[in-house]
């Protein structure tokens, strides 16, 4: 519709041109004598004197134009490259801040223990927010902050999964995506209380990613990982990382994973399928404490158990990861204090000759 209009503009623009050339030159009606040179009329003079040009009819109709045809461009720009007239995206992960993120799921693991899943939206185009969130995430493991802002306290959870979908919601300008935390359900345990507390469609304020182990393809011959609890839940995270790695084939990964039952046993079923697909890379061993069971040894992480589990550890190749309730690691590692600092290594493993340089815990 624009072009036809456009274009009867233009085509009565040049006629009016056309004609403008004619009339714009008046000479005079009178004879022109022998030695005289005809003569042209004066051009219109405005007030002070000065010339003034008239401008051929049609002009401010293709001033008009252009700038139509220049603000539609812009505004086709603006739509397809940027997100600027796109609502705010929000749910957003945000390492600096607490942002209320939306309860889309829970899912009971065990009689203790839940899935939660969180919404996390990801703008069409990335900002340099996403930008700092990839960055955190390329280097290793990762964690967030979620806060009870009933009593104004926080805890650290690893999440199991991260996805985010590469189709693009063009009404709002985003892709959806989720994460998962898994949480047991403590009697004392202030923030597990208030997470088993909410509801699906409640908001929930997490900050992060943050990192908590820097890993890079290649850096050990093998990782050993001594879980507890949902204490499974940043080996899971590294599990799944280094085996869909496609620069990592070469980090091999042993997981002694204890329980108080074989129910109780999380993301049992996702690790036995990651064990049967990549055999000579990924073994796990099961430990509960009460039997019976057809997966598990009947035992604790004792000093006989974990001389068997790192026989082959090789101080200067490999390294040993341990995240589990507090009296885990106190009788195998000793206690992490709160923040970046590991504490001093003691336990079973300072008995088997590790030291810190060869611990990490969560």
């Amino acid at each position: 519709m624009l072009r036809s209009i456009a274009g009867w503009i233009t085509t009565g623009t040049r006629r009016s041109q056309r004609l403008s050339i004619h009339s714009r030159t008046r000479y005079s009606t009178r004879p022109t004598l022998a030695n005289e040179q005809p003569t042209t009329q004066d051009p219109v003079t405005d007030s002070t004197g000065s010339s003034k040009k008239e401008r051929p009819p049609g002009t401010y109709a293709i001033w008009a134009m252009e700038v139509i045809g220049g603000a539609s461009a812009l505004i086709y720009y603006l739509h397809l490259q940027t997100d600027l007239l796109k609502p705010k995206v929000n749910e957003r992960l945000d390492p600096n801040k607490y942002t209320p993120l939306t309860l889309l799921e829970r899912e009971p693991l065990t009689a203790d223990t839940t899935r939660f899943r969180f919404r996390v939206n990801r703008p069409r185009h990335d900002s340099q927010q996403e930008e700092l969130v990839d960055d955190i995430i390329s280097q290793g493991l990762w964690a967030l902050d979620v806060k009870d802002h009933l009593v104004q306290t926080y805890r650290t959870y690893t999440p199991v999964s991260y996805f985010v979908s590469e189709v693009v919601d063009d009404a709002r300008g985003l892709r959806e995506g989720h994460c998962d935390l898994v949480v047991k359900r403590y009697p004392r345990g202030s923030l597990s209380r208030f997470l088993h507390a909410t509801r699906v469609g409640d908001h929930i304020e997490i900050r992060g990613p943050i990192l908590t182990w820097p890993y890079s393809p290649g850096a050990y011959r093998r990782i050993f990982m001594l879980a507890g609890g949902t204490g499974v839940a940043p080996m899971f995270q590294l599990i799944t990382r280094v085996l869909s790695n496609p620069d990592d084939t070469t980090t091999k990964l042993s997981l002694l994973y204890g329980s108080p039952s074989e129910s109780d046993i999380i993301y049992r079923k996702e690790l036995d399928t990651l064990a049967e697909q990549h055999p000579g890379r990924l073994d796990i061993q099961y430990l509960v404490d009460h039997g019976p069971s057809n997966v598990a040894k009947c035992a604790r992480p004792d000093k006989e158990t974990l001389t068997a589990f790192t026989g082959s550890f090789d101080f200067s190749k490999d390294i040993m990861l341990v995240c589990g309730p507090d009296p885990m690691l106190a009788a195998i590692c000793g206690p992490k204090p709160i923040g970046p600092s590991q504490g001093p290594l003691q336990g079973v493993l300072r008995e088997l000759g590790f030291t810190n340089k060869s611990v990490f815990k969560f």
